[in-house]
């Protein structure tokens, strides 16, 4: 990409040229770091008194493991995959990774070799019913952890990894290089040096197989820098213990069968863009779909409801990268406000808003189809017509959840031209808090006319000490000259001038979305690596409008809301709803005129004590506020509130009940687990975050 990229791309090659470098230094002590890790706390079983629990498929692999534990290493095989071919029901071809998959064939040959035949139902696909006895679908128990007589020995790994290509890593926690005295026994000033200069940017942890980008979620067990006297020590913590570098289909597949055999946590790690700590998890096998990159222009693509041009998207592909290949033809296409997110993961899964989704619908409304692996560790192509349960419940559903996306096929549309306007204004000793507010309503009062004429905001409130600043950052009027958007925007500038609020606008015209992009939002700080503050949002339905008291009372909570929280982040959208119900995003989104994502500031190093008294207050006290006078509102599932109360009715609202039935009917074991996904409430993760703030930094087991 040109020079003019974003800020939180910049200063990365350095850091990852020495990334690299540290993972090809630890891959090559994978297995003997692995013989101990997570030993300190085992969960051990005692195996007789069990036994009548087991199904007998159960204890077939409980008596391979105890086996393994004494076996000797497996010779040299080659991976577990064919090259088939790369038609698909979608009506598109296949990437040439998505050809290369696992078959009964290719598990038949590891029948019929003599000593790898003992091992090759571990990686036999499943099915979707399962019985009453099998631990895995039944309550009172775990996943299988270091311990326990279900995880594999150091043969097996070995074995894993060979059928993978050797794709097989440990996740190293990249700060650990800063600790003389952890488990890892890596130090380095150098590199401790460069990942504590990087951890700011997003390729850090986007470019590292393990790394998230908010690690309060993960439990903040192993943070870089030189004073290290609030974290003395680096732990495996909430990190998933190994990664599948996946290349093509059939690794995924090996992953998910082996997984779901032997009772594995499974986690999907893309970017590690996630506020929740989604894509990751204590003793968890994590499947790193970031380097399936492949991009294709498909010049007219048709379908029942859809002709026109289209992308045909690798799983890792990024924002940046689908707005540069879109720009290069002429066309505009979705994608979040961030440039690294990956756009088929968690992005269109969770619904997905964008700077031109008034115009063209959410993320979710763009996908035609797609190509899962299941749980069961088959590869289908999901459409309208074809799965199309399954296509609806991935549409907005959430990632992680329903089956591994390989790619997606999404819609592209027509360039479009871009004003685009940043302005600020604050308190000061010429404007009263009072004056401010006032400053704040003409603007929050001409939000319908804003979102009926098709455009879209970003824009901040901060209070520092009693002082307060809102920043447009900024208006983004699609299809507008400055012009017309210096008339749209007249009531509003007018009104702060007769106020006596000074303010300075900055304004710019640009032929289409892609430059507009690169000129705001590319530009902003992403916050990456914080652990100084927990979030929540709300979308206000339009009804919030509808006359001048509820409007007046919406924005009391607003001021009561930054008062406490500190800052509230904004966007005046209304995205079009382009295919009516055709999948499963949030229905508050399609009545929304706004979205409030809230942030109460904590101390870096506050105690777990320390955190969950801030967030009960933003989860009880804080978030109250905004939903009393929202009743008819919800959350975005994407950018959420960790404690989120009643967060099935906020995320999804009505469609959760048929959510969970396509759930229970694609995943009945529950290998697919995310933090507050569809049918995470049968799960809970033991002690994460030692009484705190929820973490994925503990067991993750059913509840009974």
């Amino acid at each position: 990409m040109a020079s003019s990229d974003s800020s939180c791309r910049l200063q990365v090659l350095s850091v990852l040229a020495r990334s690299a470098f540290v993972l090809e230094f630890y891959k090559s002590n994978i297995w003997s770091h692995r013989a101990r890790s997570l030993t300190d706390n085992p969960d051990h079983i005692q195996v007789w008194a069990i036994l009548p629990t087991f199904s007998s498929m159960a204890l077939q692999f409980l008596f391979l493991g105890l086996l393994l534990r004494g076996s000797h290493a497996i010779r040299d095989i080659p991976p577990a995959a064919a090259t088939l071919s790369t038609e698909s029901a979608a009506g598109a071809e296949l990437f040439s990774y998505e050809a290369i998959r696992l078959t009964e064939s290719v598990l038949s040959g590891l029948n019929d070799q003599d000593d790898l035949a003992q091992y090759a139902q571990l990686f036999a696909f499943g099915n979707t019913t399962s019985s009453p006895e099998d631990p895995r679908a039944k309550g009172g128990h775990c996943k299988t952890y270091a311990g326990d007589s279900l995880w594999p020995s150091e043969d097996l790994w070995g074995l894993f990894d060979e059928l993978l290509g050797n794709a097989l890593s440990p996740i190293i926690p990249i700060a650990s290089t800063c600790y003389k005295n952890s488990e890892y026994d890596n130090y380095d000033a150098s590199i401790c040096a460069s990942v504590t200069e990087g951890w700011v940017v997003e390729g850090t942890h986007y470019e590292d197989p393990g790394s998230v980008m908010w690690p309060l979620y993960e439990g903040k067990t192993c943070l870089p820098g030189t004073d290290l006297t609030s974290f003395a020590n680096c732990t495996q913590g909430g990190y998933s213990l190994y990664s599948v570098n996946i290349s093509n289909v059939a690794q995924i597949q090996l992953a998910v069968n082996f997984a779901r055999s032997l009772n594995l946590r499974l986690v999907v790690k893309n970017t590690g863009h996630d506020y929740n700590g989604r894509s990751t998890g204590y003793g968890a096998l994590s499947l790193w779909t970031h380097n399936l990159k492949d991009i294709r222009f498909i010049s007219s693509y048709e379908t029942q409801d859809y002709s026109g041009p289209a992308f045909k998207l690798g799983a890792g592909v990024q924002g940046f990268e689908l707005y540069e290949a879109a720009e290069a033809h002429g066309l505009t296409t979705i994608s979040g406000i961030c440039p690294t997110v990956g756009v088929v993961g968690g992005y269109v899964q969770g619904g997905g808003h964008s700077p031109v989704m008034q115009l063209f619908g959410m993320g979710a409304d763009q996908v035609l189809a797609l190509e899962v692996v299941t749980a069961t560790g088959e590869f289908v192509t999901v459409t309208p017509e074809v799965n199309p349960d399954l296509y609806w419940a991935i549409l907005g559903g959430g990632g992680g959840t329903f089956g591994i996306v390989t790619s997606a096929i999404l819609k592209a549309h027509p360039r479009v031209p871009v004003t685009t306007s940043t302005f600020s204004f604050g308190t000061s000793s010429n404007v009263s808090v009072e004056t401010f507010w006032k400053g704040v309503a003409a603007y929050w009062d001409q939000m319908p006319v804003y979102n009926a004429e098709q455009t879209y905001s970003y824009w901040s409130i901060i209070n520092v000490f009693g002082s307060y600043i809102f920043t447009m950052e900024p208006f983004f009027a699609t299809n507008k000259t400055i012009e017309e958007y210096n008339a749209l925007v007249e009531p509003l500038l007018k009104s702060l001038s007769e106020l006596g609020i000074p303010f300075n606008a900055t304004t710019e015209h640009f032929d289409s979305f892609y430059p507009a992009y690169e000129a705001t939002f590319a530009t902003y700080p992403q916050n990456i690596g914080s652990i100084s503050g927990i979030t929540a949002n709300r979308l206000l339905p339009a009804e919030n409008w509808n006359n001048e008291t509820i409007r007046a009372t919406t924005l009391r909570a607003i001021k009561d809301t930054v008062d406490r929280a500190t800052i509230l982040i904004g966007y005046h959208q209304a995205p079009l709803n382009p295919d009516g119900d055709l999948n499963s995003v949030n229905p508050a989104f399609r009545k929304e005129a706004s979205q409030l994502v809230i942030v109460k500031a904590v101390d870096g190093n506050a105690t777990a004590e320390g955190l969950k008294i801030a967030a009960d207050d933003l989860t009880n006290n804080i978030m109250e506020l905004l939903k009393d006078v929202s009743p008819a509102g919800g959350a975005y599932n994407n950018e959420a509130n960790v404690g989120e109360l009643d967060w099935q009715n906020a995320f999804w609202g009505e469609n959760y009940p048929r959510l969970l039935e396509i759930k229970k009917k694609w995943d009945p074991t529950g290998l697919f687990y995310v933090h507050h996904g569809v049918g995470s409430e049968a799960w809970r993760v033991l002690d994460g975050g030692s009484g705190g703030l929820q973490t994925q930094n503990g067991k993750l087991c059913r509840i009974v």
